[in-house]
């Protein structure tokens, strides 16, 4: 078994001298170098990207994400794990993203399969993935981005009785529901288990987005009563169009990251619309 000299030994010997856009000097891993010590040893490929941060040498899929995310904060998403519920036109995009980005472990739920209205808008949707299952897809889709990322698919739908069971460890929900009942089941569990959500749904052109934490007031200030909601939004009149859940699964990621790297959130207790064929958009504040 090599040692941990051995293997710091490799990892900056596996390591190259590169320049950012700007000039600045960083030291780069590449993810052929990633895959190779992970053949050389016994660590698992996110174990490698978090030894080379802690290290100061960047897995050159990274290296992008600096400087507006340093390596104290790689190493946190790493080591986050978010559950996003519905894969859907906003999940599956989340899912794309959050990958992209290096989140480390991702619980991934939805009982549905793909069929053929969901190819205008929804990512993880082909042709070829026509009837089936979009837990698995998201998977593979991650997969093939990030295998440094954990994923846990769930072939299930999120529902009160299973909710609690398919949220514990984690760190952040993501909604991506487009069912209002069910939205709030999910925050009536996040409440019940400490987690914060970032909720967004979607309509036609239209988006909003919010960030609720465990104390906070939370949907009934965007629906009212939870016994007096409608079961389904405007997405079921409207239909959904593919820039419009791009955008605010862009949103729900930004406001998603902020929230796994320590930062205060712009949506807390705030909704955010957008129109994004009249490119308007709107905050109102709800304190």
């Amino acid at each position: 078994m090599i040692t941990s000299k051995d293997f710091l030994h490799l990892l900056r010997s596996s390591s190259t001298r590169k320049k950012r856009p700007d000039g600045s000097p960083y030291n780069s891993l590449s993810v052929e170098k990633v895959l190779y010590l992970a053949g050389k040893t016994d660590k698992s490929l996110k174990d490698i990207e978090l030894a080379a941060l802690e290290n100061d040498i960047i897995p050159e899929r990274y290296c992008r994400n600096q400087t507006s995310i340093s390596n104290e904060g790689q190493k946190r998403l790493l080591q986050s794990h978010v559950a996003i519920i519905g894969l859907g036109g906003l999940g599956g995009t989340v899912t794309e993203i959050l990958a992209r980005i290096g989140t480390g472990r991702m619980t991934l739920i939805d009982g549905d399969i793909f069929d053929d209205s969901n190819l205008n808008r929804q990512l993880l949707s082909t042709v070829d993935y026509l009837g089936t299952s979009k837990a698995s897809a998201a998977a593979r889709r991650v997969g093939k981005i990030n295998p440094a990322v954990e994923t846990i698919p769930h072939d299930t739908f999120f529902t009160a009785e299973n909710g609690e069971n398919l949220l514990k460890d984690v760190d952040l929900a993501i909604d991506c529901l487009d069912t209002i009942s069910y939205r709030f089941t999910l925050e009536n569990i996040c409440k019940e288990l400490n987690i914060p959500m970032v909720s967004a749904a979607i309509g036609g052109s239209c988006g909003q987005a919010t960030v609720i934490f465990p104390e906070d007031p939370g949907l009934k200030l965007i629906y009212g009563d939870q016994d007096k909601k409608t079961e389904r939004g405007i997405e079921a009149t409207l239909g959904t169009l593919p820039f419009a859940a791009v955008y605010m699964a862009a949103v729900e990621c930004a406001e998603a990251v902020t929230l796994l790297l320590g930062r205060k959130p712009e949506l807390r207790k705030k909704l955010f619309l957008a129109d994004t064929r009249e490119h308007t958009s709107e905050l109102i504040d709800f304190t």
